[in-house]
């Protein structure tokens, strides 16, 4: 089972050579050449961060083959983009047609339950940072309709965010948290548009999201849950005083993706997580039980190991 997730940060030259990822980079300390090799079967992402590094078209197309997502990123070294993996379910055009035969009521409750573990997990992170607001945002969850009528959800983001990073904080604004949040985030919603599209789903015709201009609106549907993830790191790991974003901060932001969290009564890391997700989204929606999809339950805090 894949499990790394491979950052590059300087200039590079990646290739393909016996189903391996070949990194040849020089030495920081001696300016020499040296040459990485990782086995594709191993790998989960790659992050382009630096935009000198070349890529051959070998390789790309061998990692899409291995479901790998392989992101780029701006000239903020911020993601800004992810190669999935297409038409790689044996059943793809019928996961496709149960997907746009949804009836819009059963899209609904799919939608209820998600915004109710989101909120459910926001609560969780306040508490696990020693913050007050986890009874109220508790209450709203209890109170989240189908499709959410009652806009529980903005409700509780405003209480949320208030309480985790302060009354001045602005969700949008330009600074080192949303910069932090925005690239957790972006893996996240990489990781989840790549399990869509290995599982045969159109990850652009989403549940609640649905704007003409997102190719990924399921993907952010979906993703929701997770975002408290993501909060709890930046909140309890990271400097948010700190002027930009580091390499160590990115570092760590990237090792979310290993973090360990509750699908229902499974432990497994967030990656295994998200296509455990998947699966059961697949499963809800061909039997219309919106009772079989599993969410993400931030209950602890703990990374994953592999031997």
């Amino acid at each position: 089972m894949s499990h790394r997730h491979v950052m590059v940060t300087r200039s590079a030259k990646l290739s393909c050579r016996n189903n391996q990822l070949v990194v040849r980079q020089s030495d920081e300390a001696s300016g020499e050449m040296c040459e990485y090799t990782i086995p594709l079967e191993d790998i989960r992402s790659i992050m382009l961060e630096d935009r000198q590094t070349i890529i051959t078209s070998a390789l790309l197309a061998r990692l899409a083959e291995y479901r790998v997502a392989v992101y780029t990123c701006d000239e903020k070294h911020l993601p800004n983009g992810v190669l999935l993996p297409y038409c790689q379910h044996s059943r793809g055009p019928k996961i496709m047609q149960s997907q746009l035969d949804m009836k819009r009521p059963l899209a609904k409750r799919l939608w209820q339950n998600i915004v109710r573990r989101k909120i459910e997990n926001q609560a969780a992170c306040l508490k696990l940072c020693g913050c007050d607001g986890e009874e109220a945002l508790l209450a709203l969850a209890s109170r989240v309709a189908s499709g959410d009528k009652g806009s529980m959800e903005s409700q509780a983001a405003r209480l949320y965010f208030k309480h985790l990073f302060g009354k001045a904080f602005k969700r949008g604004s330009d600074d080192f948290i949303n910069a932090a949040m925005n690239y957790g985030y972006a893996l996240v919603r990489g990781q989840v548009a790549r399990s869509l599209c290995a599982f045969g789903f159109q990850p652009s015709i989403g549940l609640q999201h649905h704007s003409e201009l997102n190719n990924f609106n399921l993907a952010d549907d979906l993703m929701e849950p997770y975002r408290p993830i993501v909060d709890f790191v930046v909140a309890s790991e990271l400097d948010v005083d700190s002027p930009v974003l580091s390499k160590l901060h990115k570092r760590r932001l990237m090792q979310i993706l290993t973090q360990m969290v509750w699908l229902e009564n499974e432990r497994y890391d967030l990656t295994a997580s998200i296509e455990a997700m998947v699966s059961s989204f697949s499963n809800a929606v061909s039997t219309e039980n919106t009772s079989a999809l599993q969410l993400p339950k931030l209950t602890e805090v703990e990374m994953g190991v592999y031997e």
